[in-house]
């Protein structure tokens, strides 16, 4: 009997010890197996980045126009904006041909108009047209300038006005002919003064509008061809 009990005990120890040993050899086991699928996923997650930033790479400009501000759009060219006025460059041109000295020159003129009298004439290049007052507009260029006054209905008396306006300068002054004045000012009253190295033109005229032209140039300075160019072509509007 007794040396069946420790029949018993001998096989129940064997048992537990071999139940350890099988335990013990299968942590190493499972923790190996755990750090292998933990090395497996972080391979895999970065595999998986790379994709990603392809794809937020290849949405490009589009996906960042998405996140902001649409872009503006650009002025199509050639289109003026609203409420500006043309460039003088838009206005029409034309060649005008005047005597200066001996000598005949040719220059382009652009048109433009006075809203102060509303007139248009060509004004050659150097030269521009301003507003001096209500009733008169003034051609410029350098040291010379050129009052231009429309006269109204009641102003028929050219001789007068334009010997009123010269004697203001120079009680001296003198009538000059106009027969070799450009058309359309041969039939006009022309006056000259002179006053500190400066010679002043008065010219009354019917056409090509009814005027009184006032030019204003140093002595030695010869603008009266260039001045009656663009005067020529004034056109009441």
């Amino acid at each position: 009997m007794d040396r069946y009990w420790k029949l018993l005990f001998s096989l129940a120890v064997v048992s537990v010890l071999l139940t350890g040993c099988g335990t013990k050899a299968q942590e190493p086991e499972t923790t190996a197996a755990r750090e292998q699928q933990t090395a497996d996923s972080k391979e895999t997650s970065a595999d998986v980045q790379p994709t990603n930033e392809n794809l937020a790479s290849s949405a490009g400009p589009s996906a960042a126009a998405a996140g902001g501000q649409a872009p503006a759009k650009e002025e199509t060219a050639g289109q003026t904006p609203a409420g500006e006025e043309k460039p003088a460059s838009s206005q029409p041109t034309t060649s005008l041909s005047y005597r200066a000295g001996n000598q005949t020159v040719t220059k382009t003129a652009t048109l433009q108009t006075s809203d102060n009298q509303h007139f248009s004439l060509y004004v050659l290049e150097g030269w521009t047209l301003d507003a001096e007052e209500p009733n008169a507009d003034v051609l410029l260029h350098g040291d010379t300038f050129a009052r231009i006054r429309l006269l109204s209905e009641g102003e028929t008396n050219y001789e007068q006005l334009a010997k009123e306006h010269a004697q203001a300068v120079d009680a001296d002054a003198a009538r000059q002919q106009t027969d070799e004045l450009p058309k359309p000012f041969t039939d006009a009253v022309w006056y000259t003064a002179q006053a500190d190295g400066v010679t002043v033109h008065v010219i009354a005229s019917a056409q090509p509008t009814p005027m009184l032209l006032t030019v204003h140039a140093p002595s030695k300075e010869d603008v009266l061809g260039a001045v009656l160019a663009m005067a020529a072509t004034l056109q009441k509007q």
